[in-house]
C-alpha cells in the first residue's frame, strides 16, 4: 500500500459509514423492515439520514490485527435530498474524523471533508491525520531470507492528502489532480534491513500528480455491471515539500457482468510502478484477499482476481474468488519473478435494497495456508 493514496482510503471509509449506520438505530425496528419483501432493509434510514452520525468499525487486517475504533461524521443533506437537488442520485457533502485501535498496538486517526458541488460535476475530497503502526517487514522478495522471518517495525505517518475531481461534460470520465504530503519516523527492532537505507527511516514525501478513472459501473459502491478503469500518476521531489525525488503510477481496471440473475462475476486486474529512489513505505505492493498488507511490495507489481457470484435469492449471495500477483524490481524482472496466490469464499445480504448494497463476510486463504477474513461492506474492491 502506498500512504500517498489517501483518497482510497477515505473513499473507503465512506462505504464503512454506509454499513454501520445503521447499527445503532435499532431502538426503531419496524424501520428496517423493506415494505416490499418483510426482510430486513436498511434503504430508508441510509436514504434519509442526516446531521451527526457516529460510526463504529471494525478491523480485521492481518497485518494490523484485530481491532476497532469509531468516526463522528456530520452528512449536510440526506442522500434523497441530494438526489431531489441534483435531479439524480448524487452523494452529499460529509465531513467526520476519529480514530482506530488494534491488538498489535497500532493506532491512528484521521479529519476528512468530502464535497461534491456543481451538480456533482465536481468533487473536492482532503483529510488529515496520523498514526503510529506495527507491522512487519518481510523484504522485497517473496523467496527471500526475511519472508519467513520477518523483522518487526514501527511506523509513525502524519499525513495531509488533497484531491480535486471534474466530470467532462456529460460522459463517464473523470478527471483529477491531487497533492499529497507525509512525513514519517520508522523504528526497527534490532538491526535495520540491509535493503532500508539509512535516510528512509526519517523522510518527509511530498508529491503531485493527476489521474483518469471512467466509471460505467452500475453501483459506485456494491456494482453488478460496468467498467471501472482507473489512471494514477504522483511525481515526488523536493519542489513539492519532500525529501527525495521519485515517481508512482498506478492502473487498475474492473469489469463487473451479471449474465443471468442468479450468476454474476467481477473480473480485477491492477499494476504498480515506482522509478527513482522511493522509500520502503511508499513502494508499490499487493493488495488482496489472503496476502497482508504491504508485506509483497517493490517496485513492479502485477495483480489479477476474479470472483463468480450466485444469488441463492434476492436478499443472499454466496461467492467464491482467488487470483495471484507478483513483485520485482523492475517491470522487465516481473516475467522471472514468483508468483503468489491467494482466494476464498464468501456471502452477502441485500441490507439495502434500494441502494443495492449488500455486506457479508470473506473467508480467505493466502500462501502457506495463512487464513484471515473480511467484513465487507459492497464490493472487495475501490
Amino acid at each position: 500500500m502506498s500512504w500517498s493514496r489517501g483518497g482510497a482510503i477515505v473513499a473507503g471509509l465512506l462505504a464503512l459509514m454506509l454499513h454501520h449506520a445503521p447499527a445503532h438505530a435499532q431502538r426503531i425496528p419496524d424501520a428496517f423492515r423493506d415494505p416490499e419483501d418483510g426482510r430486513l432493509d436498511v434503504s430508508d434510514y441510509l436514504l434519509n439520514r442526516k446531521g451527526v452520525l457516529p460510526i463504529p468499525i471494525i478491523i480485521t487486517e492481518p497485518a494490523l490485527g484485530y481491532g476497532g475504533g469509531l468516526f463522528i461524521t456530520f452528512f449536510s443533506q440526506s442522500m434523497a435530498e441530494r438526489a431531489r437537488t441534483t435531479g439524480r442520485f448524487a452523494p452529499p457533502t460529509v465531513t467526520g474524523g476519529g480514530g482506530f485501535y488494534t491488538s498489535n498496538g497500532s493506532y491512528g486517526g484521521t479529519a476528512f471533508v468530502f464535497h461534491p458541488f456543481r451538480q456533482d460535476r465536481f468533487r473536492l475530497l482532503a483529510a488529515l491525520g496520523g498514526a503510529s503502526l506495527n507491522l512487519d517487514f518481510f523484504g522485497f522478495d517473496p523467496e527471500g531470507p526475511l519472508a519467513d522471518n520477518p523483522i518487526a517495525y514501527t511506523i509513525e505517518p502524519l499525513f495531509a492528502f488533497t484531491r480535486f475531481q471534474g466530470r467532462v461534460s456529460t460522459t463517464p470520465l473523470f478527471v483529477g489532480l491531487q497533492y499529497s504530503y507525509l512525513r514519517t519516523k520508522s523504528r526497527f527492532e534490532g538491526t535495520v534491513p540491509p535493503e532500508i537505507e539509512a535516510f528512509e527511516l526519517d523522510e518527509v514525501v511530498g508529491g503531485f500528480g493527476g489521474g483518469l478513472e471512467f466509471d460505467t459501473r452500475d453501483n459506485l459502491l456494491d456494482a453488478r455491471r460496468g467498467v471501472d478503469f482507473t489512471a494514477t500518476g504522483m511525481w515526488f521531489g523536493p519542489t513539492l515539500g519532500g525529501d527525495e525525488s521519485f515517481t508512482l503510477f498506478d492502473i487498475q481496471g474492473l469489469l463487473y457482468g451479471q449474465p443471468t440473475p442468479r450468476w454474476g462475476y467481477g473480473l480485477r486486474v491492477e499494476t504498480g510502478l515506482s522509478s527513482g529512489d522511493p522509500p520502503f513505505f511508499e513502494k508499490p505492493s499487493l493488495s488482496m484477499r489472503g496476502l497482508p498488507a504491504v508485506k509483497y511490495l517493490n517496485n513492479a507489481t502485477v495483480l489479477g482476481e476474479a470472483e463468480l457470484r450466485y444469488s441463492i435469492d434476492t436478499r443472499w449471495t454466496v461467492l467464491a474468488f482467488g487470483g495471484g500477483g507478483r513483485v520485482a524490481a523492475s517491470w522487465h524482472d516481473l516475467d522471472e519473478a514468483s508468483s503468489v496466490f491467494a482466494g476464498g469464499t464468501g456471502f452477502r445480504y441485500l441490507m439495502a435494497r434500494q441502494l443495492g448494497l449488500s455486506s457479508g463476510l470473506d473467508f480467505a486463504w493466502g500462501p502457506g495456508g495463512e487464513f484471515a477474513f473480511y467484513i465487507q461492506m459492497g464490493s472487495a474492491w475501490r
